[in-house]
């Protein structure tokens, strides 16, 4: 017998093998399944039901109510085309010797119904019952169809049912039987991955009976537990998917404790220097992760922290500690930032500390060309430039370092794993510490997920004095308010931002730009103040021009994008206008509002909202106008957005769960977190009897664990 998969007479196909083995699928439906993410055998087993239907109780037509949910079975006794011709439907009655009840559709062919649904045969049906006319109807019910003397199908009947999201060209029925038919042909070839100790450990089910279960739950499932997905059958696939990835994220550290950096022991001269020239002194929490990170360095295995932190509690002048100790101790540091925008940003806050401490700090961006990039190429190869910042030019052939120890990597959810791992190359032989910051608050599921592998600092405490900006949300009739508001502000000596989508006019989107904006503002609104604009389109020195007559106050009003949202640093800014704001996630919304609230001064932020809003706008805006604690809106965010969107985890290599939900199933994360590191210190993998955990861990996370020690 041949194994090509068009082979339809294959008898027992495995778990791999292509969906159309099974019988009843075709070319077009398996293609149609696949839209749905169903390719294989395996896949299908693994498509869990999203909710289930009590279908243990058939009920007497004779004791249902309008608006109830009921199973009924009967006899049809009268069946045919309704309503019109240019609309036709179609309607059966049954009855049960009880009573008789209407099963009605509209706009459905005739042809089909009529062929079906034959006077004599016997109908097992599914919906809610309403009153309309004088019987009870159900509106387009789940039906099961079948001869008088015949048996019902079973996985659809007499039992708790479950209820999947269809491929297109499926019914429940239909479906419902295909998963039935792989259980039975296919279920016994599913795997053991788990190691015994663990599973004995946890008193889990093994994977056969979770599987079976999840899909046909017995007659004394709790309907409740299995309509929340928390069913001991469910608990069970959830953890084995964290406790997959834990394991990969676990073997990862292990490999990082094996590799060799430069350990940094250098004096504290740089440090103290700074010190003395910062208008501030450090928080406790800022003192405390520098003295983290300093304890990291001093190693000779690689540091590989994440510095976490509120908007405005001052991450780059921690990173900026971090990168003294390097350059004191002969080493150079690289700063990798996602775009442009944001390598110029911490480019402009650097260099004006390092400059006064007589340190050379280049900006390599692809901005940057002609004699200045060859300056800055032979000042990173040479040695002669100890700080460097940039984009992903910073991982082109051509830039070399002379000897590098650090690399600072903001927002590295943005970046591709490879990149980050192309720019550690840049070391040679000995990998570098690295420090990957992120202004975004990260619940504690993601931290345990897609920063597994990192020790975590987090700047906890704001700067003396500094309270959050109220958030008012306006509709654009009401943008008034706003300038009135800002007019206040200016007669009192504070500045403000007012912030649009896009730097100008666009045709296919009715937006408000930032440049006509500008003049309009200038012109109509404000021409009594001084009005400037900034955008991510002008030159880094153009950009620095207007940022500095900003903070010497020449500039009242700045119009700007989204250029402002991260390292603008103006505590004489207390007023924030976002236009369109339902545009803007709710990380950035948050971050943007960051800006104004630098002082002690009372700030505010008004959220411009422009009709019409969807659901999802409006609850991202109702939620970012009514807490400004950044995990709340951050778990927000991963509820709204989903983790792959909050963190970039299809750029950073991790494949998305089958089963689990970071929210909903934080204790089962908790547990295999707790149980992966304890099982990857204490076995090892290679050992024969861990084959099968072997391959499933290297199928789905090879690639980070490989990658792992680029953070």
């Amino acid at each position: 017998m041949t194994n090509d998969p068009g082979d339809s007479r294959k008898s027992s196909p495995s778990l791999q093998d292509p969906v159309r083995y099974l019988k009843g699928v075709g070319p077009k439906l398996a293609e149609k399944m696949l839209a749905k993410g169903i390719a294989t055998i395996e896949d299908l087993l693994f498509s869990l039901p999203y909710r289930y239907e009590d279908r243990r109780e058939l009920k007497p037509i004779s004791k249902i109510h309008a608006g109830e949910k009921a199973v009924v079975t009967g006899k049809i006794v009268a069946s045919g085309k309704t309503g019109r011709r240019w609309r036709p439907g179609f309607q059966a009655v049954i009855d049960d010797g009880t009573g008789a009840l209407a099963l009605k559709w509209f706009r459905m062919p005739g042809a089909y119904l009529e062929d079906k649904l034959k006077k004599g045969r016997v109908v097992i049906a599914s919906q809610t019952a309403r009153k309309y006319g004088p019987l009870l109807e159900m509106a387009h019910p789940e039906l099961e169809i079948f001869d008088e003397g015949d048996e019902p199908d079973s996985s659809s009947f007499n039992r708790i049912v479950p209820i999947y999201s269809l491929p297109e060209g499926f019914s429940q029925k239909s479906f419902r039987a295909l998963v039935f038919q792989a259980l039975e042909k296919n279920a016994t070839q599913l795997r053991e991955i788990l190691p015994p100790d663990v599973i004995a450990q946890r008193a889990w089910p093994d994977i056969q009976a979770a599987v079976w279960n999840a899909h046909f739950p017995a007659d004394d499932a709790d309907l409740d537990e299995l309509n929340q997905l928390r069913s001991l059958w469910h608990q069970r696939l959830y953890y084995q998917e964290f406790f997959l990835l834990e394991l990969a994220l676990a073997l990862s550290r292990k490999g990082l404790n094996l590799e060799k950096a430069f350990p940094v022991r250098a004096g504290e001269r740089k440090s103290q220097q700074l010190k003395q020239i910062i208008p501030f002194q450090l928080t406790r929490a800022q003192e405390k992760v520098i003295a983290e990170i300093k304890n990291d360095l001093a190693r000779s295995r690689p540091m590989h922290r994440l510095l976490q932190g509120e908007v405005g509690s001052g991450k780059t002048i921690v990173a900026l500690f971090a990168s003294l100790a390097v350059i004191d101790a002969g080493l150079q540091v690289a700063v990798m930032a996602p775009s442009e925008v944001l390598a110029e940003q911490h480019w402009l806050n650097l260099h004006r500390w390092l400059d006064r401490l007589g340190i050379a700090c280049g900006l390599l961006t692809a901005a940057v060309r002609g004699d200045e990039r060859e300056k800055i190429l032979a000042g990173a190869r040479e040695g002669k430039i100890p700080l460097l910042v940039g984009t992903q030019a910073l991982i082109q052939e051509r830039v070399a370092f002379k000897r590098i120890g650090l690399l600072v990597i903001d927002e590295q959810h943005r970046f591709g794993v490879e990149d980050r791992l192309k720019l550690k190359a840049k070391a040679g032989k000995r990998p570098p510490h690295i420090l990957v910051m992120t202004a975004t608050p990260i619940p504690r599921s993601l931290a345990m997920t897609a920063y597994g592998d990192l020790d975590i600092s987090l700047l906890d405490e704001m700067p003396p004095g500094r309270k959050p900006p109220a958030t008012s949300l306006l509709s654009d009739r009401e943008v008034h308010k706003a300038w009135a508001e800002l007019k206040n502000r200016a007669q009192r000596g504070e500045q403000a931002y007012v912030v649009y989508p896009l730097v100008e006019e666009s045709s296919r989107l009715e937006i408000q730009d930032a440049t006509r904006q500008f003049e309009e503002l200038a012109r109509k609104v404000f021409p009594e103040l001084e009005l400037g604009l900034i955008h991510g389109r002008l030159a880094p020195e153009a950009k620095e021009g207007v940022m500095e007559k900003f903070r010497r106050r020449e500039i009242q009003i700045l119009v700007a994008t989204t250029v402002i949202e991260v390292g603008i640093d103006v505590p004489n800014a207390t007023a924030m206008v976002v236009e369109h704001a339902e545009r803007f996630g709710l990380t950035q919304l948050h971050q943007l509002r960051g800006r104004v609230a630098r002082s002690e001064k009372d700030a505010v932020c008004f959220l411009i909202a422009h009709e019409p809003l969807t659901e999802l706008a409006k609850e991202r805006l109702k939620t970012i106008a009514a807490t400004a604690d950044g995990f709340k809106i951050s778990e927000a965010d991963l509820r709204l957005r989903g983790p792959g969107e909050l963190l970039g985890t299809r750029q950073s290599g991790l494949p998305p769960f089958r089963f689990a939900d970071l929210l909903r199933d934080l204790k089962e994360l908790a547990l295999a977190r707790n149980d992966a590191f304890h099982w990857a210190e204490t076995n090892e993998l290679d050992r024969p009897d861990f084959a099968a955990l072997k391959k499933e861990l290297w199928q789905r996370y090879g690639s980070v664990i490989h990658l792992a020690s680029v953070g």
